[in-house]
């Protein structure tokens, strides 16, 4: 005989399901523990490691991140004034974001499957083949302007003018160096095709700064010559209509 549940009994089942938490990494004697429930990934206030921060997330997104284990052991870790809770986005974007300040950078080795890899970056690590850098269009960078990866995207512009663009450009990054490892780059491949490298969060502005020139730059559309018929017809019909009006009256 099948037997109804409680009311009560459903209601607080739910409730336990909903508040249920998944410890992620255990607590330590710098931080509380690191868990995943209904706020998100929840980083308490303390320290973390570098390492820790990877396997916390990596748990949390249900990916794969490969590293260097000594490597990572000699950075220098993060501290946390308070409690900060992510959503899947936004503990990619934490991620990546605080990878950067430590010279490292994520880079897709299976994106389909989860699987990345974690790699130094600057002046002392071994040069990034630019087949490893993921190619993004326009759409999905102007989609996640706040993810800081490294992608190379390019730019159709209608109006041809790509290479003094590019040029711009280049000087615009030369006055903004030093501010990271990696500063963007601006190319011409052709008088239509600008290509951009960079962080997707510092190309974001640009796209749509590129956008709206295209914008402003797009002459005005003639009116067709339909129009200017129906234009002339209407004149027409208004003197008509007024010499008609100037005959009634006797003027």
């Amino acid at each position: 005989m099948r037997r109804t549940l409680a009311p009560w009994f459903v209601a607080l089942s739910l409730a336990a399901i909903s508040n249920a938490q998944q410890v992620i990494a255990e607590a330590t004697g710098t931080r509380g523990p690191i868990v995943a429930g209904k706020d998100g990934l929840v980083l308490p206030a303390g320290e973390f490691s570098v390492a820790q921060l990877i396997e916390a997330t990596a748990r949390y997104l249900c990916r794969n991140y490969l590293y260097d284990e000594a490597s990572v052991a000699d950075l220098r870790g993060f501290v946390l004034q308070r409690a900060v809770a992510l959503d899947a986005c936004g503990a990619e974007e934490m991620l990546y974001a605080l990878l950067a300040t430590r010279a490292q950078v994520v880079l897709p080795v299976d994106e389909h499957r989860g699987l990345f890899a974690i790699v130094p970056i600057g002046p002392n690590a071994p040069p990034l083949p630019i087949t490893s850098i993921p190619m993004r269009s326009r759409a999905e960078i102007v989609q996640r302007p706040r993810l800081h990866e490294l992608v190379t995207t390019t730019l159709e512009l209608p109006l041809g003018d790509a290479p003094r663009l590019a040029a711009a450009l280049e000087t615009f990054f030369v006055l903004g160096d030093g501010m990271g490892p990696i500063r963007p780059r601006a190319a011409a491949a052709g008088p239509h095709t600008l290509f951009l490298f960079g962080f997707r969060d510092q190309l974001a502005d640009l796209v749509q700064l590129v956008r709206l020139l295209e914008r402003q730059l797009e002459p005005t559309p003639a009116p067709s010559l339909l129009h200017r018929l129906d234009a002339l017809e209407r004149e027409v019909v208004a003197l008509r209509a007024e010499l008609l009006a100037l005959r009634t009256s006797g003027r």
